[in-house]
């Protein structure tokens, strides 16, 4: 039997597809099972006598409200990790692309001491990182292995709702010293801060991280009527752009081939 070589190249072209949602699957699987969180009240717990009210009603609102602190010392803080079992925290790989979007709000009784909240990242073995907003108007990125950046420190608005929004695409290949870089990319509202390569030895994410959002509150010790609003809303999670349209694209030619 004769094969023509356009009939070759399609079938490479095939092949080829086939490899990338192979590879791609179960990264694409895991960031899409992302179903829940789970939340760790007090975390920081420096005034164990505060009254707090939260709300887990993921994927349409988290949110932490927080008064009457009370006596103590630094802060409270509150995090919601995600996950995809509602009960134990989804473990992110370096692999693994991810595009995830929520909308925060921020409202307190005394600017100062800063309170703040945001996405969080623990690396564990190398730092945490964090994007957030603060009391103090700031809206940066920091932290950990996560490149540095700031959209201003008189950026946010207390008592508004903004979008948070972090873009992690992974080193397209397994080779970590080919001169590419995995990147990050903060948007604010929709300003973006491009992507920014990672520095870090293991290029972008650290295997076994936890990521979520969070609530850090220093109570200011001479107003009784100080207090703290944290909400999230709207949380979207998916696989990374470039990464899903790899996926589509192969699954695609696919089905074109198989008519």
């Amino acid at each position: 039997m004769n094969v023509s070589r356009q009939q070759t190249r399609a079938a490479s072209f095939v092949a080829a597809s086939v490899g990338i949602m192979v590879l791609a699957g179960p990264a694409l699987a895991g960031i899409l099972d992302i179903d829940s969180v789970v939340v760790e009240n007090r975390r920081f717990n420096d005034y164990p006598g505060s009254l707090l009210v939260p709300t887990d009603t993921y994927p349409t609102e988290v949110s932490w409200l927080e008064s009457e602190f009370g006596v103590g010392g630094f802060a409270n803080q509150h995090v919601a990790r995600f996950s995809e079992n509602d009960a134990t925290s989804y473990v992110f790989l370096n692999s693994e692309g991810f595009d995830i979007t929520v909308n925060a709000f921020l409202d307190v009784g005394s600017p100062a001491p800063r309170k703040e909240t945001g996405f969080r990242m623990d690396t564990f073995v190398g730092g945490e990182g964090f994007f957030i907003i603060t009391s103090d108007n700031e809206v940066a990125a920091f932290g950990g292995p996560f490149p540095f950046y700031s959209f201003g420190g008189d950026a946010y608005d207390l008592g508004t709702v903004v979008e948070l929004r972090m873009i992690y695409t992974p080193d397209d290949d397994p080779d970590p010293f080919d001169g590419d870089a995995a990147t990050m990319e903060y948007l604010y509202n929709g300003a973006s801060s491009g992507p920014l390569n990672f520095g870090n030895i293991e290029n972008g994410v650290i295997n076994g991280s936890d990521f979520g959002v969070y609530c850090q509150n220093q109570p200011d010790d001479g107003n009784p009527g100080d207090f703290s609003f944290c909400q999230y809303t709207d949380f979207q999670v998916v696989p990374e752009p470039a990464c899903l349209a790899l996926v589509v694209m192969g699954a695609a030619l696919v089905r074109g081939r198989r008519r």
